[in-house]
């Protein structure tokens, strides 16, 4: 047995049934899980719209954060891959430009956090870009996020069908203001708006006016990515925004790892006895 406890003899053969490895002894471990896909594509819109260059630790690379890189590069953002010092790959250094460059077309695959996120960044683009996705993709709601950016300034053509494929007509800045959304079908329209709102020329006051609000803690994480970056989200009310026209900081920002992915990890000391310990 070696000494991270995998027995060779219980290795799966050519065929027949699998028989999984049991823990000889109480576990002593430490384990590093990969970065949150949720925070990287957050901080990817963050660094791109900051004041200055700023660098990911140990993101997370993934098929959702290589669209997002594409995304972003394809309006002039500056992003490049420099050895890191965890064990999941290259940081990411973050140069961004302003206003964004137009004349692109941003392919969202099935990254919802794209096609949300990038949509609002549309309007700093100093011409058309066009938005679309993979065509399982197409279908997912967008009604609501078109409707708010319109509200905020945004010229979008999307040709009556309220969905992707549409052309986001950028004219270099985002008026912003007061705006109410039924985000009842995903919390990334919030996500989305509050990320761009440090950049609107009069910040954003955001109100939600569905009957239920999905996954609150996504949008925690939101506020307080745009907290670290100096930018202060006040909260009047449950499912009200409010933030200022300002700077967004250029810094470097190391990922926290994922707790899905270190949930196993952690669940295998309460089973097995003795500690895991998470890094990051």
């Amino acid at each position: 047995m070696t000494a991270d406890g995998y027995s060779p003899e219980l290795a799966p053969a050519a065929r027949g049934p699998w028989r999984a490895p049991v823990a000889p002894s109480p576990l002593r471990a430490t384990v590093t899980v990969p970065g949150s896909k949720s925070l990287t594509n957050r901080e990817l819109i963050l660094a791109s719209l900051a004041d200055g260059p700023g660098r990911l630790i140990a993101p997370l690379h993934s098929d959702d954060s290589s669209r997002m890189i594409e995304a972003l590069r394809s309006l002039g953002v500056g992003i490049a891959f420099e050895p890191g010092t965890g064990a999941y790959g290259d940081d990411i250094v973050v140069t961004p430009i302003w206003p964004l460059r137009g004349g692109s077309e941003v392919d969202s695959g099935q990254a919802g956090t794209v096609m949300r996120f990038v949509a609002a960044l549309g309007g700093f683009a100093t011409g058309d870009v066009t938005l679309t996705a993979h065509e399982s993709a197409l279908h997912r709601p967008m009604g609501a996020m078109i409707t708010a950016l319109r509200d905020v300034g945004v010229d979008i053509d999307d040709g009556g069908r309220w969905a992707l494929p549409f052309i986001v007509r950028g004219h270099g800045h985002v008026r912003g203001g007061e705006v109410t959304i039924d985000a009842s079908a995903s919390s990334q329209f919030v996500s989305g708006l509050l990320l761009a709102a440090p950049r609107f020329d009069v910040g954003l006051h955001l109100v939600h006016v569905g009957a239920r609000l999905p996954s609150i803690p996504h949008i925690d994480m939101t506020v307080e990515s745009l907290a670290h970056r100096g930018v202060h989200v006040e909260r009047p009310a449950v499912g009200e925004w409010i933030v200022p026209a300002g700077s967004i900081r250029g810094k470097d920002v190391a990922i926290e790892p994922d707790l899905s992915n270190a949930a196993p990890f952690l669940g295998a000391a309460m089973i097995a006895g003795g500690s895991v310990s998470v890094t990051g």
